[in-house]
């Protein structure tokens, strides 16, 4: 098609984030003509983005794509809730710089530097036969949930003490830290590159979410009482502030020509925060449909919609001693189960079968603290820094 000449694009993407860009270089890859619009196209992605490494998709490999989009991969990380477990998969850092390169905006792709509000996605179908949101699940618009964290990188021998021998911990609950009233959080430590560490606190659900200052604090305070010299933690190589919206803000029901993707369109899973490895197998799928004049499918069945939320409930009106012991028999269960809890696309009746194990190992006290949490009406109450 001659864009030039007048005629519609096939899509307009809007927002060239990791999923914008991944669908609007995929679709000009699949011959369609693409529109893409974001303020800043090039501006750096900042945000640690993870994933197994058994999720990257065939077509993001070294050998399909020519780069490795990989900065660094660990091996059986560690949880502790306070219970040792290790998961046996290997955890993945991906490189931002080389994803970019891997998903590039050829002779297909028109950019345009500019934004768009809710009211221009509508404006667009002027110009495109299909438009796409991408622009992520709301930002500071979205009063939903919220994942927070706040984390501080360091050269991987001042970090080590944090680690405690450990490859890297994907959740360390335990609670060596000085305060007892900011509510539940846990120690993040992953390698994300060769002699460098990602140490971070991270409250995985909060409605409203923690002060980012009293995450810093409880770091603090835990990663001193690891060993972690002082001079370190006060002069960290890099920080990361960790805000996701845990929840879309909501689509464009009504007009079949405007759908969303990426945590736009509801990849993100509520209960973990976790959208990257979902988004990205999605990618095929939401090309074909762009390609066909078909809805982009959703993210995940409407039951698995449902479970999902029923964990989020959870995590929002838990107290520490219960989500302990809650992620303490989810490091027990088989561990195809605990691949079924984390991927964000399970069916629905294998996230049933991993969360029903997870409830069956939980004792007596910690199930009563489950359906209290269940059935409790409100969220935990946020607890500001400044008032502590």
């Amino acid at each position: 098609m001659d864009v030039t000449g007048g005629a519609l694009y096939d899509v307009a993407v809007v927002g060239l984030g990791p999923s914008g860009r991944a669908l609007a270089s995929r679709c000009a890859a699949a011959g369609l003509s693409v529109l893409a619009i974001d303020p800043r196209p090039d501006a750096p992605w900042r945000q640690t983005l993870s994933l197994w490494a058994d999720q990257l998709p065939p077509w993001l490999s070294v050998t399909q794509c020519g780069v490795d989009v990989l900065a660094h991969s660990v091996d059986a990380p560690a949880l502790h809730s306070p219970g040792r477990a290790v998961l046996d998969r290997t955890y993945s850092v991906l490189d931002n710089a080389a994803l970019r390169e891997a998903l590039p905006l050829g002779d297909g792709v028109t950019v345009e530097t500019t934004a768009v509000d809710d009211a221009g996605l509508s404006a667009l179908t002027a110009r495109a036969h299909r438009v796409v949101d991408c622009r992520g699940a709301g930002g500071p618009h979205n009063t939903g949930p919220l994942q927070t964290a706040y984390g501080i990188v360091l050269d991987a021998e001042d970090a080590a003490p944090a680690l405690g021998g450990e490859t890297a911990l994907f959740m360390d609950w335990r609670a060596d830290h000085d305060d007892d009233d900011l509510g539940p959080s846990f120690l993040y430590a992953i390698p994300v590159r060769a002699g460098r560490v990602l140490l971070e606190e991270t409250c995985l659900a909060g409605l409203p979410a923690p002060d980012p200052a009293a995450l810093a604090d409880r770091l603090r305070s835990r990663l001193v009482r690891r060993g972690v010299s002082r001079s370190a933690i006060d002069a960290p190589l890099e920080v990361e502030r960790v805000r996701i919206p845990l929840l879309p803000r909501g689509g464009w029901a009504g007009d079949p020509r405007i759908d969303a993707f990426g945590t736009a369109g509801g990849h993100g899973h509520a209960a973990t925060g976790y959208s990257v490895a979902s988004m990205l197998a999605a990618v095929p799928a939401a090309v074909h449909a762009v390609g066909t004049g078909f809805p982009i499918p959703a993210p995940r069945s409407p039951a698995s919609t449902t479970l999902h939320g029923i964990g989020l409930r959870v995590l929002l009106r838990a107290d520490d001693r219960t989500l302990r012991q809650l992620f303490d028999a989810f490091g027990r269960i088989e561990g195809r189960r605990q691949e079924w809890f984390l991927d964000g696309a399970s069916p629905s009746y294998q996230l049933a079968l991993a969360m029903w194990d997870m409830w069956v190992g939980m004792p007596a006290r910690g199930k009563a603290g489950m359906i209290t949490a269940v059935f409790r009406r409100t969220p935990r109450p946020a607890v500001d820094a400044r008032s502590r």
